[in-house]
């Protein structure tokens, strides 16, 4: 089996990248909400059910917004861990 090697650099240059998607995943979903808002499908009873039907857009937009926020806290922590063990293993390294 080949040997694994990577360096402080390796991770933290994995680790920046990381935090870059997970700001970029941030910023589509804060564009997708603020142009999704209101209420196009109006107050009538077709309306209410499209948005608070059994499986309604409003129900499915928390759940897309939920979904997509945990994958940015997912990647922000990969990208902590990242740099961490970078900076163990420098230190680690020191005399």
């Amino acid at each position: 089996m080949p040997d694994l090697y990577v360096t402080p650099a390796q991770l933290r240059a994995t680790s920046n990248h990381l935090a870059e998607v997970s700001g970029e995943m941030s910023a589509i979903l804060n564009d997708l909400m603020s142009n999704t808002g209101g209420t196009p499908w109006g107050d009538d009873s077709i309306g209410h059910s499209f948005a608070n039907g059994t499986h309604g857009y409003l129900g499915q937009e928390q759940w897309v917004k939920n979904s997509i926020q945990a994958k940015t806290n997912l990647l922000n922590d990969y990208a902590t861990g990242l740099r961490t063990a970078a900076d163990t293993l420098e230190q680690q390294d020191q005399p």
